[in-house]
């Protein structure tokens, strides 16, 4: 509980820095130094130290740690201040590699998902005239230090956890993730995000897809029953919608929101001139800094600044760290994926298909956004611990904390032990 509580207060601090009235270095750091705090006192001062350094020697942490931490600073070492976010960002793997080691990915999605619960229900109110505003007049949503698709970046992986809580949680937690996860959604699109809201509709439709799957491939009728009840009544309301004339008008509003046909930010602004800056961007690549890079954060001094991680990355540190970071994130989803089907709990299958939801959101996000491979907000903060947690682990910790759970819930009962082999 202590941990989990310690990794909450991570993320929420994470967030908590761009509500400040001022976004300092300092502030941003914070929550870093409380993660590090947290890595001494659950792994260097434990018995599970030997567990943790075991780990970094694994193949996937000599790849995904020291080999990638190689290949980020050396094109660093040019620039001091490059050099520094390097260094950061290395130790910040290490760290979040003895960490996964011992914490099972079940923790850290808790502890994501009440750090969603603390920071929404602490925003909202204080951001709540604002929001206001944005609703009249359906103008663009921003507040604090936020830059709305930063806002919007995050409240997409907040939803994934609500979405996953109000499919899976007691009743109570069912209360309060709902309402969260609406009002999520509301301020992502009062942000005029399309990046997240395109990544929260692949992410949606790809787990819906696969929930489908399984139940189809599992025989479980009353489920899949529900499934496809829901699927209809989504379809019924849309053409309600349609037939009553309310999709024009709402298609105007979204169109107000998301200026979807503006000529400065639609589509045939090249997604507000994004196309062009990549382009541009990979052009001045043609010296053979690709294979290099130009060190870390080089791209913020550019006159134009980009907005897609992968291009950045590839500016930034090259075309190898590109491609373990793409391969390792999209490896990530295939083996969650694989998981889900073939896990035999449902507590465990949702665990998966959360993860696999917010990897997806993640992803597919990263395209118009630089948020990749970065540790100064609460999303990018847990798919850095996801990218590192040991493969071997992250379905074997799952599992060790159902048979955790099945071994007390059922000491009171007189526990058989042919339950017990079952789970196992």
């Amino acid at each position: 509980m202590a941990n989990r509580i310690a990794l909450t207060m991570v993320f929420t601090l994470s967030f908590a820095s761009y509500v400040a009235p001022d976004l300092s270095l300092l502030l941003q750091i914070a929550p870093l130094v409380l993660f590090m705090l947290l890595v001494v006192f659950k792994v260097l001062l434990s018995s599970s130290l030997l567990t943790a350094m075991e780990s970094l020697f694994a193949p996937d942490g000599l790849v995904f740690v020291f080999f990638l931490s190689l290949f980020l600073i050396a094109p660093s070492v040019q620039s001091s201040e490059s050099l520094a976010f390097s260094l950061l960002l290395c130790s910040c793997l290490l760290l979040a590699r003895l960490y996964m080691a011992v914490v099972p990915l079940s923790e850290v999605l808790e502890a994501f998902f009440w750090s969603g619960v603390i920071c929404i229900a602490f925003f909202v109110p204080m951001a709540l005239a604002t929001l206001i505003e944005a609703i009249r007049s359906l103008s663009r949503f921003t507040a604090f230090n936020f830059h709305p698709n930063l806002l919007a970046f995050v409240l997409a992986g907040f939803f994934c956890t609500m979405a996953w809580k109000t499919l899976i949680g007691g009743w109570v937690v069912r209360l309060i993730a709902f309402p969260l996860g609406i009002i999520s959604l509301v301020i992502i699109f009062l942000a005029s995000s399309r990046g997240s809201i395109v990544g929260i509709l692949v992410g949606s439709v790809l787990a819906v897809a696969l929930s489908t799957v399984r139940l189809v491939k599992g025989r479980n009728a009353k489920s899949l029953r529900r499934l496809l009840i829901f699927i209809a009544l989504v379809i019924m309301a849309f053409m309600v919608v349609h037939a009553e004339g309310w999709f024009q008008d709402t298609s105007d509003v979204a169109d107000q929101v998301l200026q979807v046909t503006d000529s400065n930010r639609g589509i045939d602004s090249g997604f507000s001139g994004r196309f062009d800056k990549w382009h541009e961007t990979i052009n001045t690549m043609r010296d053979g800094s690709w294979l290099w890079g130009h060190g870390i954060r080089t791209s913020d001094s550019m006159s134009q600044l980009v907005d897609n991680s992968y291009v950045v990355t590839l500016y930034e540190v090259g075309i190898l760290p590109l491609v373990l970071i793409s391969f390792r994130f999209f490896s990530l989803v295939i083996q969650s994926i694989k998981k889900y089907f073939s896990a035999t709990d449902p507590t465990q299958a949702a665990t998966h298909l959360v993860c696999i939801l917010l990897m997806t959101v993640f992803l597919s996000n990263n395209f118009v956004a630089r948020y990749l491979f970065a540790v100064g907000n609460p999303y990018s903060l847990f798919a850095l611990l996801v990218f590192v947690a040991p493969t071997s682990t992250l379905s074997a910790s799952i599992r060790s904390e159902l048979l955790h759970r099945a071994y007390h819930a059922s000491a009171a009962e007189s526990p058989r032990t042919d339950d017990l082999k079952g789970l196992a």
